[in-house]
């Protein structure tokens, strides 16, 4: 059921690549006994590919010495290779390379949700995060201004010549235990994806490798960590409370010119 407050945006050339939505929880460390049953739910609908990899974990920090543990996770990806379901002792993330409308994406988070309840039965959530990653590549004559606001780009100071990159990032409270991270790369090329994020197993959009070509990389980022039962259906809830403030905060950053470029069929 939709919670919407405005209609969802219609963008046919939407500058979008990457979404990741991730759901922490108390850890639950027999997950790896319950892989095969979990496996065996999603496979069924509509996640047929798996692997196993290992990622590194940052653990509280504990005096000077920062941790660092191996952790298993098991993917479950969609036959296209452009939707996946992460799974670890810690967490269930739902990541997609191809996007429509919210509604449907929440929806297959709720199947994972589900998958895994079922299966491993988590009691605590401790973090919710929904993430958007939007790379621009200005058409032929424009330039990043036609497309982001101001208020991302910043101000080049000329006396000391031709700006090659700009990084900028804003964190703002939302809630009582939620915030809003907002990141905006201005780049003349390279590798045009957020570091954190990878390695990405899914078939993007566009390329990231951007070779010399100048590009934008907005990074939306809004997280609520506050506790609570694990219930699919209250986390959904909360989701679409991430997900509003993200359409938001999109429409106020990129200019009307750059929806109207990306509306055209």
């Amino acid at each position: 059921m939709s919670r919407r407050s405005q209609p969802p945006l219609a963008l046919p050339h939407s500058p979008l690549i990457f979404v990741l939505a991730q759901v922490r929880i108390a850890a639950v460390l027999v997950i790896s006994e319950k892989i095969p049953i979990i496996q065996e739910s999603l496979r069924k609908q509509g996640f047929p590919r798996f692997r196993r990899r290992q990622i590194d974990v940052v653990k509280p920090q504990v005096g000077p010495i920062t941790q660092i543990e191996r952790q298993d996770q098991w993917e479950f990806g969609d036959k296209d290779n452009t939707v996946s379901v992460l799974v670890d002792a810690e967490s269930i993330v739902l990541q997609a390379s191809e996007y429509t409308v919210f509604e449907s994406f929440v929806e297959r988070l709720e199947v994972a949700l589900n998958a895994v309840a079922a299966a491993a039965e988590p009691s605590v959530v401790e973090r919710v995060g929904l993430r958007y990653v939007d790379l621009i590549v200005p058409r032929e004559g424009k330039a990043l201004s036609n497309y982001v606001r101001p208020s991302l780009l910043g101000e080049a100071n000329r006396d000391l010549g031709t700006r090659l990159a700009y990084l900028s990032e804003s964190v703002t409270k939302t809630g009582e235990s939620s915030k809003f991270l907002v990141r905006f790369v201005d780049g003349s090329g390279g590798f045009a994806f957020p570091p954190d994020l990878l390695p990405v197993s899914l078939r993007l959009r566009q390329d990231p490798n951007r070779g010399s070509s100048r590009f934008g990389l907005l990074d939306m980022d809004h997280f609520d960590e506050t506790t609570s039962d694990f219930s699919a259906g209250s986390i959904s809830d909360r989701f679409w409370g991430l997900h509003e403030a993200h359409a938001k905060v999109f429409k106020t950053s990129v200019t009307e010119a750059a929806l109207a470029e990306w509306s055209q069929p």
